[in-house]
């Protein structure tokens, strides 16, 4: 008689702890207990865009929230609004035309006088400046990975001799559970 009881005190103290862990829960998904469970995105986007530290616990912080830029005063006590404005669009950079990469300069051909003497002349001096000029590689230098390629040792069965990893070790593990069962 006193288990019973017991057992029916025991199920009553687990239905209200649950009933009460249910009840809980159902408020703090509703957001009636003051807390708000964030669903997605954030309803306002704050960033900070800077923050300068002015004394020991005292800084200034520029914040934009909703296209609102604050500067807020933050002390150890609390947070102030020193002031607002409209928050600046941001800055674009739109790439109109090609993009040129930068080379090695080649001299312009100088405005011939004579045709045969000009292009000769040329010639030598874009040889001379392709000589005295270091040479781009062709390719980027790898870096080593400084790992040597190693044969994979393979354990020979000696080795394994007594190990998990033997093959004789499974066996007899399979024999003494054979006899086990049969005897």
């Amino acid at each position: 008689m006193d288990t019973l009881v017991i057992t029916l005190r025991v199920a009553l103290s687990l239905g209200v702890v649950l009933a009460l862990m249910w009840v809980l829960h159902r408020r703090v998904s509703k957001g009636q207990l003051g807390w708000t469970k964030a669903k997605g995105r954030r309803s306002a986007a704050v960033e900070v865009v800077a923050r300068q530290g002015i004394g020991g616990k005292a800084s200034v912080v520029v914040v934009d929230v909703e296209g609102e830029r604050l500067v807020l005063g933050v002390t150890e006590h609390g947070v102030s609004l020193l002031t607002s404005g409209a928050a600046p669009a941001p800055e674009l950079t739109i790439v109109t035309g090609p993009v040129v990469l930068p080379s090695v300069p080649r001299p312009v051909a100088p405005e011939p006088t004579a045709p045969a003497a000009s292009a000769d002349a040329f010639r030598a001096e874009l040889d001379k400046q392709d000589q005295a000029a270091p040479s781009l590689p062709s390719e980027l230098p790898m870096r080593p990975r400084n790992r040597s390629r190693r044969a994979v040792a393979v354990p020979t069965s000696a080795q394994l001799q007594g190990s998990i990893l033997s093959v004789d070790t499974w066996r007899q593990a399979a024999a003494a559970v054979r006899n086990r069962r049969a005897g």
